[in-house]
């Protein structure tokens, strides 16, 4: 399997730029474009990209080619990652060897599935608990419990509501207009 490393930062892609990843650096839809005409559809994407516009794009595009892909996040914890779906979430800090590990070695890792209840608890994360609380229905003492597991089960290095929003735009876009592999299968 080769690894091609994709990011809008010039620095992140001459750094990680080496035997195991070649790196290419986009700049606008239209670099996504015409890096995606040319990809390999064997190709395991890492992307690094940190504008949310031209990330949402790209993920977009390669979902409509049915790339396989990982997406790293400045908010995911050094050198952990989560799966949805088919998607791997990872840390933007974490080292070449760990992507290479994580690609090759773990193509699937652990599947962290989120409750239909902390998936409500998700749309409304930014709210504090008492409001939380009020909206849903549940104690405040339930509703921090919940957000405490959703951090753990994303593994989010902080608990800022900027960053909840972020992680939970980059996971919609990556599973379309459902968030599948989100919700636990409770109809059993």
């Amino acid at each position: 399997m080769h690894i091609s490393f994709v990011s809008d930062n010039y620095y992140l892609c001459s750094g990680i730029e080496s035997q195991v990843f070649d790196s290419h650096q986009i700049t606008s839809k239209r670099s996504i474009d015409a890096y995606l005409q040319s990809c390999h559809p064997d190709r395991y994407l890492v992307l690094g990209i940190e504008n949310l516009f031209l990330r949402d794009y790209f993920i977009k595009q390669v979902n409509q080619l049915s790339l396989q892909y990982m997406v790293l996040m400045q908010d995911i914890i050094k050198d952990h990652c989560f799966k949805i779906g088919d998607v791997v979430f990872s840390s933007l800090e974490c080292s070449p060897h760990y992507l290479q590990k994580i690609a090759r070695v773990f193509p699937k890792p652990r599947q962290n599935v989120l409750t239909q209840r902390e998936l409500d608890i998700l749309d409304v994360f930014h709210l504090q608990n008492v409001k939380i609380a009020r909206a849903l229905d549940i104690s405040q003492k339930t509703a921090s419990g919940h957000r405490v597991n959703i951090q753990h089960k994303l593994r989010m290095k902080s608990k800022n509501a900027l960053a909840m929003l972020r992680i939970k735009a980059a996971i919609s876009r990556s599973s379309g207009d459902k968030l599948h592999g989100l919700i636990a299968n409770h109809n059993r």
